[in-house]
């Protein structure tokens, strides 16, 4: 009994050495959001969505550390991204995170945690987000397979009434020519060709977005200058960047990069906002000579 109660005194001491070692390591925060979403709660299965990480701070900061993302045993992460925005009223944290549901049903995903010493108590604390649940749509592969050789055998049913009624049409149209063959043939139609539709130039956006970013180089400059870019590739202001770089005219490697550039450029903190805007300046301008 005496070794036991030597061992609690001394495990009793380690944990109060270690406790503000522990401390120390953490970020000095006042956390006033922290929230977990879905870009939708009904997702289909083998379809990507994502999942959003929304958190806010008082303070400025460079970067968010120990944000711990719950276990996604039931989705396939394929890929995610964050960036950190600048407000008057502290910083905001956005993690846009991609994932697929292999299966239908519903799916609960645990709170996000975030550890930081709170900046008014100066206490540690574990800060959680909310818990989301989500209801996955659609047929399992076996079940979709199924349902394919069912509308296979419905598609040919079809098929096979159509040729009937064709096969009808035509013995009808037959008879009527017959009738009327002696009858001098219809002037010829004719059609007109579509207009071409205008495509605007891709340098002269470019040179666009060079001027607007040159005549402005500011947040707000890099801001339009992004979004004469992106509405060059066929994307919205709503998209992420992710989805952006899918896009069929998001293909060239200069172009990716430039898409890159101009998203820092928008959305880095001040301290690195000059030299994000020369960098996206130098690459509109290498793309435009």
């Amino acid at each position: 009994m005496a070794r036991l109660c030597r061992f609690i005194v001394v495990a009793l001491i380690v944990a109060r050495m270690t406790a503000p070692a522990a401390a120390q390591s953490l970020q000095r925060l006042t956390v006033t959001q922290l929230t977990l979403a879905a870009d939708t709660t009904t997702p289909h299965i083998e379809t990507p969505f994502h999942l959003i990480v929304t958190a806010h701070v008082r303070e400025h900061i460079a970067e968010l550390d120990n944000v711990d993302l719950p276990i996604l045993a039931e989705l396939e992460l394929q890929g995610d991204e964050h960036v950190l925005i600048p407000r008057n009223g502290g910083t905001t944290y956005r993690e846009t995170i991609t994932v697929v549901a292999h299966h239908s049903g519903a799916i609960k995903i645990a709170p996000v945690t975030l550890d930081a010493v709170d900046a008014r108590s100066g206490k540690a604390l574990r800060y959680f987000s909310n818990s989301l649940t989500l209801h996955v749509r659609g047929l399992a592969p076996m079940a979709a397979t199924v349902d394919v050789w069912g509308a296979i055998g419905a598609f040919f049913g079809w098929l096979l009434r159509l040729i009937l009624i064709l096969a009808g049409v035509a013995a009808a149209l037959f008879v009527v020519a017959a009738l009327v063959r002696r009858r001098p043939p219809p002037a010829p139609v004719v059609t007109l060709a579509a207009p071409t539709p205008v495509v605007r130039d891709s340098k002269a956006m470019l040179r666009e977005a060079l001027d607007a970013l040159a005549r402005n180089p500011s947040r707000a400059g890099a801001l339009r200058a992004r979004s004469i870019v992106r509405r060059m590739v066929g994307a919205t202001e709503a998209e992420t960047l992710a989805d952006v770089l899918r896009r069929p005219l998001a293909v060239d490697p200069d172009l990716r990069d430039l898409l890159r550039a101009l998203e820092r450029a928008g959305f880095t903190h001040d301290g690195d906002l000059r030299v994000a805007i020369a960098a996206a300046t130098a690459q509109l301008e290498r793309m435009t000579r």
